[in-house]
């Protein structure tokens, strides 16, 4: 095929087809003329999922496809050219479909794009887009949450601009998504929803997609040193009375506890919506408070009970006898302490595996 020719006839149908096309003009004058909007989005990455922020970040392509009856031709009479690539400029689009979601200032599609018009009439609009939707974030269950987020795209002006969204037609691609470090596409969903507002119909086309936390990298940096510290606050009831070290070591283990339950708090969003690895970690905390406290009561026996042993050493007259008392207090003394450790710890132990196993259960 003479490729001159070819291009003298995709000259000529530039020119029989847009030179006498006016771009202000939508292909529609009533209702019964209105146009079917099909939307595809191909998801490519995501980006972020922002807790705090309450915001989904993502990449991804989008098509929009419509027919404008004036963009038809025969191709028979063009050589079998059945399709030109032009841009947006030169055709009329639905510049008032937006994503309603959209927390940047991009939220309606109106840059200069590439276009595809085919003989048929249906023209396409093809755009990639950096996108920071809102999506409503649930870390009841943190680190093993799932969440669905979703685009929400609609037509701006639905009370008298003739465009009907077509929720059967359209797609939600995901066959050049790339994984994510943090989060796994488990399912997608698409449907037309329609709001509930003063105009008569509001339709928007929702893209849900459907994401599950990769708990590995929480779990090893934050849980296992947490569950970690509360083993070594229960080794704190191990250590002998004197040592000197089961004070400065169980207020070692609390103020750790403190430091974690700040950066933890600081990534997460304030609502009434408590994640319960939260709880287990404000637990914990409490938990190394008391051990605070009880390891103060076991040096508080063991004082009390050597400064009564001075004091009966100091009445009694024989050398052998006082040697043989104080003896005795003494092994009576490291027995009290050593008892109300055992209890302590017994008590700790019970305390911490319940407070995990119930952490567990509930965020699975």
């Amino acid at each position: 095929m003479c490729k001159i020719c070819l291009a003298t006839f995709r000259s000529q149908l530039f020119k029989d087809v847009l030179d006498q096309y006016e771009v202000r003009v939508a292909p529609f004058d009533e209702k019964s003329e209105a146009i079917r909007l099909q939307v595809f989005v191909n998801l490519m990455s995501i980006r972020d999922v922002n807790e705090k922020d309450q915001s989904f970040e993502t990449a991804f392509w989008l098509n929009l496809l419509w027919k404008d009856w004036r963009l038809k031709w025969n191709s028979s009479n063009y050589r079998g050219i059945s399709e030109i690539q032009t841009t947006s400029k030169n055709v009329w689009m639905p510049s008032s479909i937006c994503i309603f979601n959209e927390m940047s200032e991009k939220k309606c599609f109106t840059e200069e794009k590439p276009t595809t018009v085919f003989s048929n009439g249906y023209v396409m609009y093809s755009t990639a887009r950096e996108s920071v939707t809102q999506c409503k974030i649930d870390i009841a269950k943190y680190p093993y949450d799932s969440q669905m987020c979703s685009f929400h795209v609609g037509n701006l002006f639905s009370d008298y601009d003739y465009i009907n969204l077509d929720a059967n037609l359209s797609l939600l691609f995901v066959n050049h998504y790339e994984q994510n470090e943090q989060w796994e596409v488990t399912n997608t969903a698409l449907y037309l929803h329609t709001v509930n507002s003063e105009r008569p119909e509001y339709n928007l086309l929702n893209f849900d997609i459907h994401i599950k936390r990769k708990p590995g990298y929480v779990i090893l940096s934050v849980l296992l040193p947490v569950v970690l510290l509360s083993v070594l606050n229960i080794f704190c009831f191990v250590l002998p009375v004197d040592s000197g070290e089961k004070m400065g070591t169980s207020m070692a283990i609390f103020l750790t506890f403190a430091v974690f339950l700040t950066i933890i708090n600081d990534t997460m969003p304030k609502s009434e919506n408590i994640p319960y690895f939260t709880v287990y970690l404000a637990s914990q905390l409490v938990f190394s408070g008391v051990t605070v406290i009880m390891e103060a009561i076991v040096l508080r026996v063991s004082v009390t009970t050597e400064s009564s042993q001075v004091r009966s050493v100091e009445k009694t007259e024989s050398k052998d006898r006082n040697l043989l008392m104080q003896i005795a207090k003494k092994v009576c003394t490291q027995h009290t302490a050593s008892s109300l450790d055992k209890v302590f710890m017994t008590i700790m132990i019970i305390v911490n595996v319940c407070s995990l196993v119930t952490m567990l259960i509930k965020t699975n």
